[in-house]
């Protein structure tokens, strides 16, 4: 995730969609089925979500539990962490850089050390790819051309390096999250809203929805203490940087932490004959979602979201019926959750508000930095 400054929302806004964006409003598979409103009311209670582990020195924004019981932690550039920007969280508890102390060295050839992590995430193949946005400072030029890193977890090397085109980038382009399927990675600009799609194959990168309405970030992020500022009193702001795809690759959900989710089917990238009103008309408001800092999809698509807002964990089912799991106030500012596939969900409270990311000079973390386990209900969504 990466910040801009709130810009207005553009008034050229859609009243209307054609008959293509109703189509892609609906589950696929399934029969029409409309959007419920979030509860109020938490399903879970407090005790359902527990202490996991805690940082004196790393902000973590994004955690990626692996199969075998291991993790991996993301603690980017962009929010003030000088260390390495890529843990694992071995079987033992121990912590160590991952994939190893060289990718996350702070000098050297930036072809081969992570420079600005902004993102990650694992395939169906078990590999993990990493986004790096080269990009550690918002209010400075890029350090490094953007990069995707393809890494093997079981054997803990670097498969492949793909370099972004700078064709696919506009001036003030950050890269911020990741979705792979298959060879295609899916990857929104936070700097200039738009979705980069990038053949891991080729390294062939196409731009499309450039200036998208729903990519752009047109409300400010709200905290529990209302709308967040930087340092010159502007309301902070994000394009897009959150992206999920679905267990089959057939659709995209994305959007900017101070927007409303929104959601394409990937099919569109490469229809030969789609027209641009077709395109424009392709992106469908999914939900009204409040100011999300992460999300994650499950096996089925489920998707899973950190709520800023209300500091909540909440969740939205493919038949787009929406659960407030748990609203905890220990949940400052949590970011991108992690699964482990036996129920549990992981996320970091990053209290990120008071880090340098937004300008400020210097950082009011109240240490330490907690990473909470969460016990996922086993009962359905409430009727």
């Amino acid at each position: 995730m990466t910040l801009s400054f709130f810009r207005p929302l553009s008034l050229r806004r859609r009243a209307t969609f054609g008959l293509l964006a109703t189509v892609l409003a609906l589950p696929l598979g399934a029969p029409p089925s409309w959007a419920l409103h979030m509860p109020k009311v938490a399903e879970l209670p407090a005790n359902a979500l527990q202490p996991f582990m805690q940082s004196n020195s790393q902000i973590w924004d994004a955690i990626l539990p692996l199969p075998d019981g291991r993790m991996l932690l993301e603690a980017p550039a962009w929010v003030g962490n000088t260390g390495p920007q890529l843990f694992v969280r071995n079987t033992n508890g121990q912590l160590e850089p991952w994939p190893n102390a060289a990718w996350n060295a702070t000098e050297g050839d930036v072809n081969t050390r992570f420079v600005a992590l902004g993102g990650l995430t694992r395939t169906a193949d078990g590999h993990i790819w990493v986004l790096d946005s080269g990009v550690p400072n918002r209010k400075q030029p890029p350090v490094a051309a953007p990069k995707l890193i393809e890494i093997d977890p079981t054997e803990g090397t670097v498969l492949r390096v793909v370099p972004v085109e700078a064709s696919a980038l506009r001036q003030g382009s950050i890269l911020s999250g990741i979705a792979v399927h298959g060879n295609t990675a899916y990857v929104p600009d936070s700097g200039v809203a738009g979705l980069l799609v990038i053949d891991t194959a080729s390294a062939k990168a196409q731009r499309f929805l450039d200036h998208h309405p729903d990519l752009i970030a047109s409300r400010p992020i709200v905290t529990p203490n209302g709308p967040v500022r930087d340092n010159t009193g502007r309301y902070a702001a994000v394009d897009a940087s959150m992206i999920a795809v679905s267990p089959d690759g057939s659709w995209l959900v994305l959007q900017a932490p101070g927007q409303y989710l929104s959601r394409v089917s990937t099919s569109i990238f490469t229809d030969p004959d789609i027209t641009p009103a077709a395109f424009e008309e392709s992106v469908t408001q999914w939900f009204k979602t409040p100011s999300l800092g992460g999300m994650t999809i499950d096996n089925d698509g489920t998707l899973y979201w950190s709520d800023i807002t209300t500091s909540s964990i909440l969740s939205y089912t493919t038949g787009r019926v929406p659960r407030r799991l748990i609203t905890d106030p220990r949940l400052q500012w949590p970011t991108t959750p992690g699964l482990d596939g036996h129920g549990h969900l992981f996320v970091s409270a990053s209290q990120i508000d008071h880090s340098t990311a937004f300008g400020a000079p210097a950082a009011s973390i109240t240490w330490p930095i907690t990473i909470y386990e969460l016990t996922l209900p086993t009962t359905p969504p409430p009727g």
